[in-house]
């Protein structure tokens, strides 16, 4: 066997630097594709059959059904409607993901039945819930979906990776907190793939020559592990890019706001989905923008992104706790504001306000990830 493919550290070729957004990008694909995130996902399966299973008994106990059923929709809104179709959606989604369980044995990955089972939980009635049963089951099974759908996320389908940028940058916020410290990496220039080829190890891959290329994750044990083409910046997103800045790409509204308003104004950008440049008034309009417009796909060379067990970045940690551009830290919520001005947070739109030192950054609880606090590096009170 060749000794490079043994992780020999000697046999690792010319030293290839990740970027901070390239490590955060490597620790995310590593960590929804381990095997330790999958038996989490049937775990989850797990307690949502069983909590199913309490609400079907609680039910049958107390006669709801003959109170449902009537001559226009006949048994559609009963229980044992639900246990008929809603219940064996359940039971697949399962057995599906022990099956997917098993296959890593072979390097086999794939998409699990997160989606066919969510589609089926929609069409189906609960009304045979109560309202306060209704929302913590669906609550319940969003989270379950919400999970499963990274792992589909970072397999795509057939090769076709559509994870962007954009995307892994929220992601990165909402995860963030599960890596106080970012797993150590090294680049194997020795371990080359190819679009449209399976790869020859299994793990995450970096496009060689392009620094804004989002990093994918492919698989030997089949067809379907083959990489796909980069999801990277178009020229109208390289200029936004260069105009917003690397850091603050969809995350700085103020900054985000100006230049998708003037971008349109100016006919660099389209309006989208009905949003021109007077609609632009947060961040997430600004996003609906230009998220559609600045992204390209074609095939490239990668190299294999390989992750030192037990080993951590502690370089980078510092950096991950560093608002880069202004050298100041990120303050989670909850934290006294180490310094008077002005901040925001990803996790709400219109969050920008001035803090006095030593004041307690509050906590949104958004549905976007942890409430992290950022120094806005337009420290001009908007009022003046």
């Amino acid at each position: 066997m060749n000794p490079n493919l043994l992780g020999n550290p000697l046999a690792a070729g010319p030293e290839f630097p990740l970027s901070l957004w390239q490590k955060r990008q490597a620790a995310l694909l590593y960590y929804w594709m381990s095997l330790d995130y999958l038996k989490g996902l049937k775990e989850m399966i797990d307690k949502l059959i069983a909590g199913a299973d309490v609400l079907l008994d609680v039910a049958k106990s107390q006669g709801r059904d003959a109170l449902l059923t009537n001559e226009r929709w006949g048994v559609r809104d009963t229980s044992a409607n639900w246990s008929t179709y809603g219940y064996p959606a359940l039971a697949d989604f399962r057995k599906s993901t022990i099956w997917h369980i098993a296959a890593r044995t072979n390097e086999i990955y794939g998409a699990t039945g997160t989606n066919q089972c969510a589609h089926m939980m929609s069409e189906i009635s609960s009304r045979w819930m109560t309202p306060d049963e209704e929302d913590a089951f669906g609550e319940q099974c969003g989270a379950v979906f919400s999970y499963g759908y990274r792992i589909d996320d970072a397999v795509g389908a057939g090769g076709q990776r559509t994870l962007k940028d954009s995307s892994m940058v929220g992601f990165w916020q909402e995860y963030a907190g599960r890596f106080p410290r970012l797993p150590k990496f090294r680049v194997r220039t020795d371990v080359v793939g190819k679009t449209d080829k399976r790869p020859p190890r299994t793990g995450v891959y970096v496009p060689q020559d392009d620094p804004y290329g989002t990093l994918q994750f492919a698989w030997t044990g089949d067809s379907e592990g083959a990489l796909g083409e980069v999801q990277t910046f178009n020229d109208a997103g390289l200029a936004a890019v260069k105009a917003i800045g690397r850091d603050a790409l969809w995350l700085d509204e103020p900054k985000m706001m100006a230049y998708v308003i003037e971008a349109l104004k100016q006919k660099r950008l389209q309006p989208k989905r009905g949003i021109d440049w007077k609609d632009v008034d947060d961040l997430i309009a600004a996003r609906l923008v230009l998220r559609p417009q600045v992204f390209t796909e074609r095939s490239c060379k990668w190299y294999f992104v390989e992750m030192i067990d037990g080993e951590f970045d502690d370089a980078t940690e510092d950096e991950v706790n560093m608002t880069e551009s202004v050298g100041r830290p990120n303050v989670p919520a909850g934290q006294p504001c180490p310094e008077s001005g002005w901040w925001f947070t990803p996790a709400k739109t219109g969050s920008r306000r001035y803090f006095k030192a030593k004041e307690i950054m509050p906590d949104f609880n958004s549905k976007y990830g942890s409430t992290i606090w950022q120094w806005d590096i337009d420290q001009s009170n908007p009022k003046l």
